[in-house]
């Protein structure tokens, strides 16, 4: 495990990628993670801003629903819920405006049981305040995850990639949340992982 971390770290920085990091940043012995979105619990925030995987479950159970896993390449199990008002988070990227790249959100899916009443639920996403996804929770239709965002150069022209992710009128409490969410620069990368 520690030769993919490793390799996966070594891989990211050589394609210009920054740690990417909310207010602090998850390390052990002063060493950088994976570049990626930290959701982690912080001082301040709500319990239900967070959930682990196995909590997940269990609400689904109760709710007649399966949940699939954190499917990503970094599964650490932990995800940032999404308010009813929505939530928005920041990615940087070193050397802006070179070309083309892959914005990657793992979000959390649940199934609903066959014969589980559901009204279908929407997220939308927004990408430094351009509308660039509309997601659906329907009963039969999964959505692909992660999702691939594809961003132009003239979308960040700073580095900044601001993510914002919210959910239709409909949806009551914190239905939606997300695993991971990564930048690379071309998608075979993420096929590898």
């Amino acid at each position: 495990m520690k030769l993919r971390t490793f390799l996966l770290t070594a891989i990211f920085l050589s394609l210009g990628f920054e740690p990417v990091v909310s207010q602090t940043e998850n390390s052990q012995n002063g060493k950088s993670e994976i570049p990626k979105q930290v959701f982690e619990r912080e001082e301040g925030q709500l319990p239900e801003d967070f959930a682990t995987y196995p909590e997940l479950e269990t609400w689904a159970i109760y709710q007649s629903y399966s949940l699939d896993p954190d499917s990503g390449w970094i599964q650490d199990s932990i995800c940032r819920m999404v308010p009813e008002t929505g939530f928005k988070f920041l990615l940087q990227k070193r050397n802006a405006g070179k070309g083309t790249i892959y914005l990657y959100l793992d979000l959390v899916q649940f199934r609903p049981l066959p014969k589980t009443r559901f009204k279908p639920k929407k997220l939308n996403i927004f990408v430094n305040g351009k509308r660039k996804a509309i997601l659906f929770s329907e009963h039969s239709k999964p959505f692909a995850n992660p999702l691939e965002i594809t961003l132009e150069p003239s979308e960040y022209p700073d580095g900044n990639i601001e993510v914002e992710l919210i959910p239709s009128q409909n949806t009551r409490g914190r239905f939606w949340g997300i695993w991971d969410a990564y930048v690379l620069e071309n998608q075979e990368s993420a096929e590898k992982f």
